[in-house]
């Protein structure tokens, strides 16, 4: 998998994982999930796939072990207008990327899956879970004739 394209994928996954969110406040007003996904920076925690993935020669289960550092500290924003930032953070894979890009957000009526357009694709993640801070997501991609289901955490940063 190239660079650029596990990149949107991991961007992807966290579209995907703050869609569904629900809050688990004491109060009897709870944000709604726009709320939730729009209320701060989302950051990848966990990447898993099922079966395993070829890693570059090796099948891994655990990809977010494999990431690299400069992967790990990108954040994601969802922002009330339907658009989405990608941040590299702190440090960059290629020092010639921009800082920052975006694309657009949009839940489905159901709000139970989370669709988001970056350079012209669209992808749709199936939420699991959707709450103050944290989101979990899935999402299936068939390559070289095997479907693979990668499970996707973020937490708020």
């Amino acid at each position: 998998m190239k660079t650029n394209s596990l990149k949107a994928l991991v961007a992807m996954f966290g579209l995907l994982a703050t869609i569904n969110m629900t809050s688990c406040k004491d109060d009897d007003a709870q944000p709604d999930n726009t709320q939730v996904l729009t209320d701060g920076n989302w950051k990848l925690t966990a990447l898993t796939s099922d079966p395993a993935f070829n890693w570059f020669g090796t099948p891994v289960t655990n990809i977010y072990a494999q990431l690299p550092a400069c992967i790990k500290d990108d954040l994601t924003t969802f922002k009330e207008s339907g658009t989405v930032n990608f941040d590299e953070g702190a440090s960059k894979c290629d020092p010639n990327d921009p800082q920052t890009t975006s694309g657009t957000w949009a839940f489905s009526t159901d709000e139970k899956i989370l669709s988001v357009t970056t350079d012209g694709e669209t992808e749709s993640w199936n939420i699991e879970a959707l709450e103050d801070d944290i989101f979990k997501a899935h999402y299936e991609i068939t390559e070289e004739g095997l479907t693979y289901t990668f499970t996707i955490t973020f937490s708020k940063n």
